[in-house]
């Protein structure tokens, strides 16, 4: 690994002004041959007691870049690192054959983190002692943070929006919510983005059975046995036995395709069949062989990585840890945010994912409890368009956005590239 320590905590915390954190941490920049010329910073955050956590960041190519928002982009247990997925296959600017592609660097500052610590390129100091408490995932969010604002300076008073896609979401919300409460890094944040977020699965799973059904994915009698499913799963999730309530989702699959007869259904993206071999995978994330070729073969030299490579090697054990967080509802932080911060949240949910499904998803969104909740429900839902298509339709306050994306699945910008990439242009103002 080619690397250069470049501060220590006590110079960090004076250049962003925040109190220093539990455990100490160092910033290590890595340096490699780089890609074709396009400005980045790659770095591992080491926190003691921790492990290192990977980030990359992605300055706009806009004459000068902090005058562009910075987003900040996670995903989660459940998802692919997006150190791989949001760089390689959804908005960076190269693509898995590492050629140019459009990217939201166009309009954009992008930092992506792979997090928890244990996904992607971040490695746990002790996979077996990978915290259990959420919390303190968000803390290492935090020094990550303060360890991007100790090597760019520049962009400390930049405009954030911090997006969690899948579980990501989860991480989003609470990252949000720490630092509007302790008024941190200048108060910078001004939105969350939640794509098909789990923010309250349990509830959301309760619509999984008529969603498969209404799509003819399953007949009334696959019905009964998903929402059989899915109840048990809820009352789980309601007695606070999330272990339980995790342990019992991640057989989703099996239930779907072989006890409700839906065969082989990717319930990241109903349009899709599944092969035999990923039908025994417990979610529709695992990796194929070309991306763990590129990610620990072709990538490393061009990040400063060397040796023996090993890409998101620690995913069970991060499993593990958090299968006391996972079920749990996130949707007090939603309300946190709405209620208390000008931050505005911004939900989006593409309409062929079974797991996030949108009639799910709209339960927990249509009984938030803020004070501009009636006038979110009193917007008449409108049609979406770009380049003159329909992408869907929204729904919106000043503060809260929903967007009912269609004919895409899980992962909205990889599925509808230019019609997220016109919702973060009206999020973030840069219309």
């Amino acid at each position: 690994m080619k690397k250069c320590i470049l501060v220590c905590i006590s110079v960090l915390t004076i250049l962003v002004g925040l109190a220093e954190s539990e455990n100490s941490y160092e910033t290590i920049r890595l340096k490699g041959k780089g890609f074709s010329n396009v400005a980045h910073t790659v770095a591992f955050t080491k926190i003691s007691g921790v492990g290192e956590l990977f980030w990359l960041f992605w300055p706009s190519l806009a004459e000068y870049s902090p005058n562009q928002p910075l987003i900040v982009w996670l995903d989660g247990v459940t998802g692919v690192p997006p150190s791989l997925r949001a760089n390689f296959e959804m908005f960076g600017p190269f693509g898995t054959n590492l050629r140019r592609q459009e990217s939201w660097i166009q309009y954009f500052n992008l930092l992506l983190i792979d997090a928890p610590v244990g996904t992607g390129y971040s490695k746990a100091e002790d996979e077996n002692n990978i915290s259990t408490n959420f919390e303190d995932h968000v803390d290492n969010l935090v020094t990550i943070l303060k360890s991007f604002y100790g090597i760019h300076e520049e962009y400390s008073n930049t405009p954030v929006y911090i997006f969690g896609q899948g579980h990501g979401a989860q991480l989003a919300v609470a990252l949000a919510a720490r630092l509007a409460q302790n008024n941190l890094f200048n108060n910078v944040v001004k939105g969350v983005g939640i794509g098909n977020g789990i923010i309250s699965p349990a509830q959301a799973l309760t619509k999984i059975g008529f969603y498969l059904e209404e799509f003819g994915k399953i007949d009334a009698d696959g019905r009964k046995v998903v929402e059989n499913f899915s109840d048990e799963i809820n009352t789980l999730t309601n007695n606070g036995r999330y272990e339980e309530a995790f342990d019992l989702f991640l057989s989703i699959k099996k239930v779907v395709n072989i006890n409700a007869g839906a065969g082989g259904l990717n319930l990241d993206d109903i349009s899709e069949k599944l092969t035999r071999d990923k039908l025994q995978e417990y979610f529709n994330r695992r990796l194929t062989a070309d991306h763990y070729k590129l990610m620990e073969e072709t990538v490393p030299p061009l990040i400063g990585l060397s040796g023996k490579v090993i890409y998101d090697g620690q995913r069970d054990a991060v499993l593990k840890a958090f299968r006391n967080s996972l079920m749990k509802p996130a949707v007090d932080k939603v309300e946190y945010l709405l209620q208390n911060t000008n931050i505005s949240v911004t939900i989006y949910n593409g309409n062929l994912d079974a797991i996030s499904n949108t009639p799910g998803q709209l339960l927990w969104v249509d009984n938030l409890r803020w004070s501009g909740q009636k006038d979110f429900l009193n917007y008449v839902r409108k049609p979406f368009v770009r380049s003159r298509g329909l992408q869907g339709y929204y729904r919106k306050t000043s503060q809260l956005h929903f967007y009912w994306m269609n004919s895409v699945g899980q992962s909205v910008p990889l599925d509808g590239y230019y019609g997220m990439t016109r919702i973060l242009q009206i999020i973030t103002n840069t219309v």
